[in-house]
């Protein structure tokens, strides 16, 4: 790590590295030995067992009807505000942003030529933002001095602040998550509580996840109790179990991460709730984007289980009144599939899909923990266009992934476990854009109204800090 000192106007001077630095590492035969052991991606690829997971959409012979008209597309980002006190480097704040778009297809497509009009798409579009604060490294809370307490208190409060459809607060979408979790969390929430997988305090017996579970910790969803064993303050948003990554002395951008995801499921699942109560109709012409995997990841990963449980009931509830479900997917931008698809693309004919069996998951795209992950299925995609898309999609019925003994056939990956394949390839065909490579408009909308702009994000937040925290010092 350079030395660096600091210049009479305020800024930074570094150590200079050597020009020469790498030198060493290059030059070194053990190093170059090592390095012929190993081979290029591209030198693995089986283009058989490529071929034979490829079809024709189609072949699918699924419903094609009714075409998708609306996309409601989910972005966010975070940004990790560093020098919250002057000549503190170390102090930190979390901002965060959620953007949620809705897009009228038809309107956006009205246009003259190849292209997509900026005007239609601005006349067919409609945003609404969700920010949030967290604390950082080295803050000090006025009534909180512990950290970590102090970083659990204001995830609950965004949790209950946050409103989305001026329908529903985050906690009150975490609740209904639950009410579709696994057996325990359904009981739980049907009164109205919230399973803790275990307490926070470290020194408390109800630390231990087994004993926490055998005593069944419960939280009321909306208010604050003591824990029933030591007594320090509990709230419903400690199920994630976030607060365990949160470093009190260095960064959380990875905290900030995994926060950030979560709200971002919550809200796709807010507005399709909020359009199935105002306009049912209008469901099965829906297409709901999460800009990502289907999945969750980190401490907070049993939550997939309700997030599975809720858009599967949403859709049995479609079919019950004699409809089609809505579409709902996740497109992963980056990531070694979305590499692998690419790298294979010659052996997926463009109007073609790649079904991914477990095996191929788990040997070729080595993607693991995906029966405690994921909640969507994933698959490739050649569009049309020439455009290659990762995608996940729930099943109508079941796990996305599936425990299975060894030897077992696949039939996981079986497009007839989901129904709404064929319309979503049709929906992705019309949502392509060039402006990106690989990209959808939805998401690239939600993206532009979610990113933090590197030019100015720190200059704003910066004076929105000082004017917010230095008042009070």
């Amino acid at each position: 790590m350079p030395y660096s000192s600091r210049l009479p106007g305020g800024g930074m001077r570094f150590e200079m590295a050597s020009r020469f630095g790498h030198t060493p590492t290059a030059d070194n035969p053990r190093i170059q030995e090592r390095l012929a052991h190993y081979r290029k991606p591209e030198d693995c690829f089986d283009p058989k067992r490529i071929e034979d997971l490829v079809e024709p959409t189609d072949k699918l012979g699924q419903a094609t009807q009714p075409t998708i008209r609306y996309v409601v597309a989910v972005d966010g980002s975070g940004h990790e505000y560093e020098e919250t006190f002057d000549r503190y480097p170390s102090t930190r704040v979390l901002y965060l942003q959620i953007a949620g778009v809705f897009i009228d297809l038809e309107h956006m497509s009205e246009h003259e030529g190849p292209f997509v009009s900026p005007s239609k798409i601005a006349e067919a579009t409609e945003a609404a933002v969700v920010a949030g604060f967290l604390p950082g490294s080295f803050l000090e809370h006025e009534k909180y001095t512990d950290p970590r307490t102090a970083f659990r208190a204001e995830l609950f409060d965004l949790f209950n602040a946050t409103r989305i459809q001026q329908q529903f607060s985050l906690l009150d979408l975490m609740l209904e998550v639950q009410k579709h979790g696994i057996a325990p969390d359904q009981q739980a929430a049907s009164r109205g509580e919230i399973l803790l997988p275990k307490c926070p305090n470290d020194s408390c017996s109800l630390n231990d996840s087994n004993v926490a579970r055998s005593r069944g910790l419960c939280v009321p969803a909306h208010s604050m109790i003591p824990c029933p064993e030591c007594g320090i303050e509990l709230w419903s948003t400690d199920t994630f179990r976030i607060f365990e990554s949160f470093r009190p002395d260095a960064s959380n951008g990875e905290v900030m991460g995994r926060c950030r995801d979560i709200v971002e499921h919550l809200v796709l699942v807010g507005v399709a709730l909020s359009l199935e109560q105002l306009y049912p109709k209008l469901l099965p012409q829906t297409a709901f984007l999460y800009d990502g995997d289907l999945a969750v990841f980190g401490e907070a990963a049993r939550i997939f289980r309700g997030l599975l449980g809720i858009w599967q009931a949403i859709m049995g509830r479609c079919i019950k009144r004699d409809q089609q479900p809505p579409v709902v997917l996740g497109i992963a931008k980056t990531g070694y599939p979305v590499e692998h698809l690419h790298g294979i693309q010659r052996f997926v004919p463009p109007g073609s899909y790649m079904r991914l069996d477990d095996s191929y998951m788990h040997e070729v795209l080595r993607v693991s923990s995906l029966t405690e992950t994921y909640y969507g299925r994933k698959f490739f995609y050649h569009a049309s266009d020439g455009q290659l898309i990762v995608l996940t999609v729930p099943p109508l019925e079941g796990r996305a992934y599936a425990k299975s003994t060894a030897g077992t056939p696949d039939t996981d990956s079986q497009p007839g476990r989901f129904p709404t394949l064929e319309r979503t390839f049709r929906a992705l065909d019309r949502m392509g854009t060039r402006l990106y490579d690989d990209a959808v408009i939805p998401v690239s909308l939600a993206h532009t109204w979610a990113a933090y702009p590197l030019n100015n994000a720190d200059h704003v937040l910066r004076i929105l800090t000082e004017e917010k925290l230095k008042k009070k010092s």
